[in-house]
Order: C-alpha cells, then structure tokens, then sequence
C-alpha cells in the first residue's frame, strides 16, 4: 500500500494530504502486490487500507454520519471502505518527506529493505521485466557467488553483490571488477553473461533507490548557472511532474503505444536520457513519449526502441516480452521533431 501511495505522490495524483480509496489507489497496489506477493496471499487493497490505522502515522477520516457504522465493523470489505471512510491521511511530517524527492527515495529504499532479501527482490523485478528463469538463476549465481569468489581471490571483496543495497557502494566494489584478470577472462568465455548480470543488478538497485533521480536532482539544485525558477522546473520536470508532463499529456493525449488514457497509469519519459541531455532538451516535448509503466520501464532499459517510422523495435535480449504486453505489431506516431532523439535512442541507448 504505502509503494501505491508514493507513486502516486510522484505522480502528482495526490497532491495534498488525502489518500482516497479510489481506482487509481487500487490499480497501483494491485500492480505492486503482483511484483511483491509471496505464498496464498491475496490482491485485497481493502485490507491494508484499514489496518494500517493501527501504525501510528495512517489515519481514518471518517464522515460524522458514517462513525457508529465503521465502529461497529467486525471486519473490513472492499464495500464497507468505499461506504464509510472519507479519505485515508498521513503524518503531516511523513507526507512532508515523501514530497521530498530526496527523502523519498530513502523511504522507500528503507521500506523496500525491510520486505525480503535483496536476492528474492532482484528476482521478482528480473522477471518483472521480461527475463527469464534461467537468466535470472545464472545472474544471482553469477552476482552472489562466481564474481565475489574471483574480487576475494584478488583481495576486492569478500562479499556478495546481492548484499549490496546501497547504489553508490555497489558503484565502488563493481568499478574494480573490470580489473581483475579472472573476472575479464571469464566474462569474455561468457560471452558477456558476468557483465551482464552486473548491470542488471545496478539497474535494479537504480530503480528501488531512485539513485539516478536524487543525484540529478542535487546536481540541478547546486548549479548556481540556473535560475531558481529554471530549478524548480527542471526537478519538475525530472520526477514526471509540472510543464514536461503536461506537454506530453497535450500532445500524446494517452499512452503513445497503447492510448491507454488513465494519466494516472503513465509515465513521463524522456528519449534522449535526461543524463545525456541539455537543459532545454530535458524541457522538449519531443523529447517525450508518455507511456504504460511496462513500456516505459522496457523503453528506458534499451530493451525497446521505435524506428523512424514508429515501428516498434524490440531487442533479442528481452526475453518473454509478451509477459510485458510487448508485441512486433507495436507502434506510435511520430512528429519530424521526434526523429533526431529516437535516432539518439536506436544508437546509444537500444541493446541490438
């Protein structure tokens, strides 16, 4: 639930400190509870949304004419929490840091810390993405044990890369892996397999830290040649939020691969990474595609591209991409304007 919620502060659907049982709300936990869920548990949004109240920093607004009937309940339902709860609300502090792209990302790299090991993670987004189970069990094998058993031999490191949460030291060890000798020989016997399962693990860690987008961020905020009012567009901007998002929603008027029109559900992307871009290309539109978050995270990954007739591209290297709702028969429709930054894409960012 809280994963739901975060996302949705990100993406501006909740704006001030009222968290409604609403579909959005609903979807977004749904998505979250099929990447995280163990065992028999089931997609019951209801559930957390009313016991959350015994945490100390979730909250009930119940409506006066509503309050004899919600303290009358035994047990909580989909209908009896749309009937008699108004609105859910945080901690006033807590809704203050999680509007803080900064302390954000460190919650949720707490609250994601706290689920399972790292390892089980790892694999339930590996597969969220399109790999399959062989891949995923040769990348862990490789990430917890062949690659530490060569860094220790060299005196790098005696443990696991899937130990590893934080972004930034996971940086530091893998950095010194390109030169050890075992690790280069043996990469190169594989094909590539032992890089591969290193920046698959950064791209994870990336993606549950928000690493990419803090730093950013920071970067934006200590550039004393922008303007403040240039800042706060551009971290804006940076988090899928303010006038970047809104030319995007203008112009695509829905996902740009599906139409799917829930802006709630999509994603603003840029073509050209942000961290290869200039200031005034990380505010053009066409710098732009709105997309399903399943497509955006495959088009941000290289994994996904579109040629200059807006036909989707899709890499050898994204294997099941029907789990994805990825198909060859995929297209937009492109501007003059997009084409220089789709060629960026095809050529820096696709993995052929």
């Amino acid at each position: 639930m809280m994963f739901a919620v975060m996302e949705l502060i990100e993406q501006g659907h909740i704006q001030d400190n009222k968290i409604y049982y609403d579909d959005a709300l609903k979807k977004r936990f749904s998505w979250h509870f099929m990447r995280l869920k163990q065992g028999n548990d089931t997609d019951s949004p209801f559930l957390p949304f009313f016991h959350l109240k015994s945490s100390g920093f979730w909250h009930l607004k119940i409506l006066k004419e509503n309050i004899a009937k919600f303290d009358a309940m035994r047990s909580a339902t989909d209908t009896k929490i749309r009937k008699l709860v108004d609105y859910a609300y945080l901690d006033e502090q807590l809704f203050k840091y999680l509007n803080n792209p900064s302390t954000a990302s460190i919650l949720r790299n707490a609250l994601t810390a706290n689920l399972d090991t790292l390892e089980e993670q790892y694999s339930r987004w590996a597969k969220s993405i399109g790999k399959s189970e062989k891949t995923i069990k040769n990348y862990i094998g490789a990430l917890k044990n062949s690659i530490p058993n060569w860094l220790n031999d060299a005196g790098v490191t005696k443990q696991s890369l899937l130990s590893i949460s934080s972004y930034y030291e996971y940086e530091n060890v893998v950095s010194k892996t390109y030169g050890v000798m075992e690790f280069v020989e043996k990469d190169k016997q594989g094909n590539g397999m032992y890089s591969a399962a290193i920046n698959s693990y950064r791209a994870f860690l990336s993606d549950v830290t928000q690493a990419s987008v803090k730093q950013d961020i920071d970067n934006i905020i200590l550039d004393s040649t922008i303007s403040e009012t240039q800042k706060a567009v551009l971290v804006n901007t940076r988090i899928g939020q303010g006038r970047f998002r809104e030319d995007l929603i203008s112009h695509w008027r829905g996902c740009a691969v599906t139409q799917y029109q829930n802006y709630s559900f999509l994603i603003a992307s840029h073509i050209k990474p942000w961290s290869k871009s200039e200031n005034a290309e990380r505010l053009d539109p066409f710098n732009g595609l709105l997309l399903l978050a399943n497509i955006d995270k495959a088009f941000d990954l290289g994994y996904i591209s579109f040629n200059e007739n807006g036909r989707i591209l899709i890499s050898d290297h994204l294997e099941e991409c029907q789990i994805l709702g990825i198909h060859s028969n995929m297209k937009i429709v492109l501007a003059d304007q997009h084409q220089d930054y789709l060629a960026y894409h095809r050529e820096q960012q696709f993995k052929q």
